[in-house]
C-alpha cells in the first residue's frame, strides 16, 4: 500500500466488483502465474534462457513517471523530494536484497545471490544467473523485492523507524500504533488510473485514508464489525460465519478453502525407526478418521487431501484431485479409516504394541492433534504433544531440530517451483525430505517452465503421484476461513492479495457513505 513492487496480479483477472473475468478471486492463496501478473514499478518484463551458458537473463524496462511520495511534514519524505522513480533505484533494492543478511531474497533464495545485476539503458534493469534459479528469479525479484527509498537508507541505515517509510504507493504512511492501529492517507501524486467498470479512467486511489484497527479479542472484532465502526473482518471460523449470516443484516462474506493452497501438515521425520518404516506411517493415516473430522469439526465445510498442493483453479493443471482415476489406488486407501489394517501394518513392521512418539506444535493446535491422540491410541501409537510458544517453535523449524514430527504449514502453491516443502535444507522442508526421484522431477519442472509453465505444472502433478505414495506427512482436516464485509465497502468482493502478497485490493475501493447512512449507520 505504500510501496510499490515491479509487477503485481491484474486486477482485472478478478471480480473487480462485478466488472472483472472472474478468472481468479485474489483470494489468500497468492496467485504467483506470469499470465495473472501486470507491470507496476516495471512497465515489462522478458526472460530468456541459454542452455548453452546454463544461463538465465531477466530484463525490466521501468515505468515512466512514477515518483516517491511526498509528504511535506515528514523528513524522510522531504529528503526524497517527490522525484521519479529510476532504474537506479530499482538496482539499488534488487542487489540490497540479494547480498544483505536478513533480507526477505538473501534468507530464503539463497540461490539467487550470485545473480548479476546491471543497468542496461536508462530505463532498463537486466538480471544473470543460473539457469536452474531463472524461474525463481522471475518470480521473487518480481513479487518479494519491495522498492524501498535508497536515499532515506544510505542517510539513516535502515528502515526500522516507521517515520522513515516512504514509497511510490497508492497511499502514505500517516500514523502507526503498534499493536493498535495503523493509518494512511491518500498519495495525491498516485499516477495509476482505474482500468475497469464505471470508474474506468478515475485516479487512484479513490479512499483519502484507510485505518487498519488491531483487535487482538475476536468477539471484540465482531462487536465492532456488528455496529459499523469497521467495514470488515477476516479469518473468521465457521461457528462466527454461521452467527453472522443467521442475523441477516446485509453482510456480504467469502471464503477461503485455507488448506488447498497451502498444505496444512505433521511433517514425519523419518530417518530413524520406527518413523523411517513406510508401513508405519501408512498405519498413522490409516488411523485417522479423516472424513469424520471433517464432519465434526466443521460440519463438512473443510479439505482435507492437501498434500503436495490442493486445489486452485489457476493452478488446476497441476492438482492431483483424490477423485483423480489418476491417484494411485494404494495412496488414496490411507484415507479410508482403517484401523484393522493399521494394527496389521505395524504387526509387519515389527511394532505389534505400537510405539510412543511425539509431535511438536503450538497451542492453536492442541485441540485438533487432542483428536489425533485419541484415534491414534486405539492402534496403539502413543503420541505426546510438544507445546511450543511460537518464538520457541519458529527456532525448531528454522534450525531444524526437531526429531520426530512437528504441524506446520507448507509453502504457498505459489512457489511450486522451488517446491522447499520436498527438497532442500528450509524451514519448509520439515519433513527433512532427501529423495532422488523427487530432485530429477524437479529439475525437468523448472527447465520446462521457462518455455511452459502450464507443461511445467502437467510434470509436477505426475510427481505428485510418487511424493503421495511416500507418506512423508500427515494433512491436516483444515475448515474453510471466512471473511465478511459491508456493502457500502463498493468495488470489493473479498479480495486478499492481487498476486503473491500483494496487498493491492484498497486502491479500487471506494466508500458508499449515503448506503451506510440508509442502512442505519
Amino acid at each position: 500500500r505504500i510501496y510499490l513492487i515491479l509487477l503485481e496480479g491484474v486486477w482485472t483477472k478478478g471480480k473487480a466488483g462485478g466488472y472483472g473475468s472472474g478468472e481468479t478471486t485474489w483470494g489468500v492463496e497468492y496467485n504467483d502465474l506470469p499470465d495473472y501478473k501486470t507491470g507496476i514499478l516495471a512497465e515489462s518484463v522478458k526472460w530468456t534462457a541459454d542452455v548453452a551458458k546454463n544461463e538465465g537473463t531477466i530484463v525490466y524496462q521501468i515505468r515512466k513517471g512514477v515518483h516517491w511520495a511526498l509528504d511535506p511534514k515528514n523528513e524522510a519524505s522531504r529528503l526524497m523530494a517527490g522525484r521519479e522513480f529510476t532504474a537506479d533505484d530499482a538496482i539499488f533494492n534488487l542487489k540490497r536484497n540479494i547480498l544483505t543478511p536478513g533480507m526477505r531474497i538473501y534468507a530464503n533464495s539463497p540461490g539467487l545471490r550470485t545473480s548479476v545485476i546491471t543497468k542496461t539503458g536508462p530505463w532498463e534493469v537486466s538480471i544473470k544467473l543460473p539457469l536452474d534459479a531463472l524461474m525463481l528469479g522471475i518470480s521473487r525479484f518480481t513479487d518479494s523485492n519491495v522498492m524501498y527509498p535508497p536515499d532515506v537508507i544510505s542517510k539513516y541505515g535502515n528502515m526500522n523507524d516507521w517515520k522513515s517509510l516512504v514509497g511510490t504507493g497508492p497511499f502514505i504512511l500517516a500514523d502507526y500504533i503498534p499493536g493498535s492501529s495503523v493509518i494512511l492517507q491518500r498519495n495525491p501524486n498516485y499516477w495509476q488510473t482505474d482500468p475497469i467498470g464505471p470508474g474506468k479512467g478515475n485516479q487512484l486511489p479513490y479512499l483519502d485514508m484507510v485505518k487498519f484497527i488491531g483487535i487482538p479479542d475476536l468477539s471484540t472484532q465482531i462487536a465492532a464489525f456488528r455496529t459499523g465502526k469497521i467495514d470488515q473482518v477476516g479469518s473468521l471460523a465457521l461457528s462466527e460465519a454461521t452467527q453472522l449470516r443467521k442475523e441477516n443484516k446485509g453482510y456480504l462474506e467469502t471464503f477461503a478453502a485455507s488448506a488447498q493452497a497451502r498444505a496444512y501438515v505433521a511433517a514425519i521425520v523419518h530417518d530413524q525407526p520406527p518413523l523411517s518404516d513406510i508401513r508405519v506411517r501408512q498405519a498413522m493415516m490409516l488411523s485417522i478418521d479423516f472424513k469424520g473430522i471433517l464432519q465434526s469439526l466443521y460440519q463438512g465445510e473443510g479439505v482435507y487431501y492437501s498434500y503436495p498442493f490442493g486445489y486452485q483453479k489457476e493452478y488446476a493443471t497441476m492438482y492431483l484431485a483424490l477423485d483423480d482415476p489418476e491417484y494411485p489406488s494404494a495412496a488414496k486407501e490411507l484415507y479410508s479409516y482403517n484401523p484393522e489394517k493399521a494394527k496389521q501394518l505395524l504387526k509387519e513392521a515389527g511394532f505389534p504394541n505400537g510405539f510412543k512418539t511425539s509431535i511438536i506444535l503450538t497451542s492453536a493446535l492442541v485441540d485438533y492433534y487432542s483428536i489425533i491422540k485419541d484415534m491414534w491410541a486405539k492402534v496403539g501409537i502413543q503420541l505426546g504433544l510438544e507445546i511450543k510458544d511460537s518464538g520457541t517453535f519458529t527456532n525448531i523449524l528454522n534450525n531444524r531440530t526437531q526429531k520426530e514430527l512437528i504441524a506446520y504449514v507448507t509453502s504457498p502453491i505459489a512457489q511450486f517451483l522451488a517446491s522447499t516443502q520436498l527438497i532442500g535444507e528450509g524451514a519448509t522442508n520439515a519433513a527433512k525430505i532427501d529423495d532422488s526421484v523427487v530432485k530429477d522431477y524437479m529439475n525437468k519442472i523448472n527447465l520446462v517452465a521457462v518455455t511452459d509453465i502450464h507443461e511445467a505444472m502437467k510434470l509436477y502433478k505426475e510427481m505428485s503421484k510418487y511424493v503421495v505414495q511416500q507418506t512423508w506427512v500427515i494433512p491436516e482436516v483444515r475448515g474453510y476461513i471466512y471473511t465478511f464485509w459491508w456493502p457500502w465497502m463498493r468495488n470489493y468482493s473479498g479480495e486478499f492479495s492481487v498476486g503473491y502478497a500483494d496487498y493491492a485490493w484498497d486502491r479500487y475501493i471506494w466508500y458508499d457513505q449515503a448506503l451506510k447512512k440508509s442502512m442505519g449507520f
